[in-house]
């Protein structure tokens, strides 16, 4: 049960950062959580080890900061905890030392966990990170992105002797390609496939992407691609593309500041984005309640809905909703759409939303729309095609959004969460499907 003293009305069910803080206003403990309410709660119910019972007993109030994702609560875990050293987490058992992720000195660097104790042989690092696990998890994602070689053999010398008795091909080399290449987590270093400036070229970019400079990294890489393509490197315009998505899909630390110094960062940000997409969209009154809708299929068979919520601009899981479509025939997505929102309606019980948003363009919109008019519903509805980024209302002009507004992230945000939420569903089914055939 929670003390009196604490108010659990304002400790939310969201992702984030815990801060438990003494009667004379010392940070004793910070922790990371996918669900605070549940995880803060934890540790006033049952019977705990002594360690948490003596720091439970000196709680005297308890602060939270709300982000978007788990990789972005570790990081700003591990800077608060760089910050305050409290107790409760400095208090380490079997001489163990927080993992910090290193960049190495070498003509091909690689990426490695470390302990505070090796980090002078580190050309850069970042840290202290306090769950291993959570490192590990976070490093296998970005090597997917960035990929990177962990041979431990000198490589430069290697390729250099290579050269010198004439062996340029793969064909030569008697040392084979490592693991982690044929899972396409090593660009080829351990085997010459690559050049050492080329190389450092992925390292650069990894070290930018954990130093938050999502932004600038995100130009740069657009205009790299854009001349790729142009001079028909079709190849190496590929791999800057995958690494593209791949920044686009995964939380940047880039916000990990904008968090320390002001705790409702999150909070402010959305406020903003939604008065911003008010005046974008030229909407009556501010969109506190936004529905984004995804359909997901394979020809039509074990078709799926999804209905996704912002609730003032935070994902609400409480409010999703999953739709098995019903309609016979093949895929049809403007028709299941049409479907999703008619069945949606028949739950007057479900707040009306301020906002509807769909994945699709003219067609998908103009189903949903005129769906909505047949049961005397007038609510701005809008598609969002995913090539173009353009907005579609169901009749005049595309809005076309700045790439970098908070409005079209926010939406982008929905749209995104919508599909995979109706993605998960699908393969749910079909899975269960391919079971019972056997």
């Amino acid at each position: 049960m929670f003390p009196s003293k604490i108010d659990r009305s304002k400790i939310p069910h969201k992702p984030g950062v815990y801060i438990y803080i003494d009667k004379v206003g010392r940070v004793l403990y910070v922790g990371k959580a996918i669900d605070l309410y549940h995880r803060v709660s934890s540790y006033f119910s049952g019977r705990q080890l002594e360690k948490t019972t003596l720091l439970v007993e000196q709680i005297a109030s308890i602060e939270t900061i709300v982000v978007e994702s788990e990789l972005e609560a570790l990081i700003l875990e591990a800077n608060l905890i760089k910050k305050y050293l409290p107790p409760f987490n400095v208090r380490l058992t079997d001489d163990k030392d927080y993992l910090y992720i290193i960049v190495t000195k070498e003509d091909f660097p690689k990426v490695l966990t470390a302990r505070k104790k090796d980090l002078k042989g580190a050309k850069k690092y970042w840290g202290p990170f306090p769950s291993s696990r959570t490192v590990k998890e976070t490093l296998k994602s970005l090597r997917r992105v960035f990929p990177w070689c962990s041979d431990n053999l000198n490589l430069q010398s290697r390729i250099a002797q290579s050269i010198s008795i004439g062996r340029s091909s793969i064909r030569d080399w008697k040392a084979r390609p490592c693991f982690h290449f044929h899972l396409g987590q090593c660009p080829g270093a351990c085997i010459g496939l690559i050049s050492k400036k080329d190389y450092q070229k992925i390292i650069t970019v990894f070290s930018k992407f954990m130093d938050g400079e999502k932004d600038e990294l995100t130009e740069s890489l657009l205009k790299e691609m854009a001349e790729q393509s142009k001079g028909q490197r079709f190849e190496a315009a590929s791999r800057t593309k995958k690494i593209l998505d791949g920044i686009t899909y995964m939380t940047q630390p880039n916000r990990v500041k904008l968090y320390l110094e002001n705790p409702n960062f999150l909070e402010n940000e959305n406020q903003q984005a939604l008065e911003q997409l008010r005046k974008d969209l030229n909407l009556t009154k501010l969109p506190e309640r936004i529905e984004g809708y995804d359909i997901s299929n394979i020809s039509g068979k074990e078709a799926t809905g999804s209905m996704v919520v912002l609730t003032n601009g935070e994902i609400d899981k409480s409010q999703y909703r999953k739709f098995k479509i019903r309609m016979a025939g093949g895929a049809n997505d403007v028709g299941m759409m049409k479907e999703v929102i008619k069945r949606r309606l028949n739950h007057p019980e479900w707040p009306l939303p301020d906002l509807i948003i769909v994945d699709g363009g003219r067609g998908q919109v103009r189903g949903v729309y005129s769906q909505l008019l047949t049961t005397n519903y007038r609510l701005p509805t809008f598609g969002l095609a995913k090539r173009a980024e353009w907005l579609y209302p169901p009749e005049g002009e595309a809005l076309k959004l700045p790439r970098k507004s908070l409005s079209l992230k926010l939406l982008q945000k929905l749209r995104d969460e919508a599909h995979r939420f109706a993605v998960s569903y699908h393969r749910k089914l079909r899975d269960r499907v391919m079971i019972q055939g056997y």
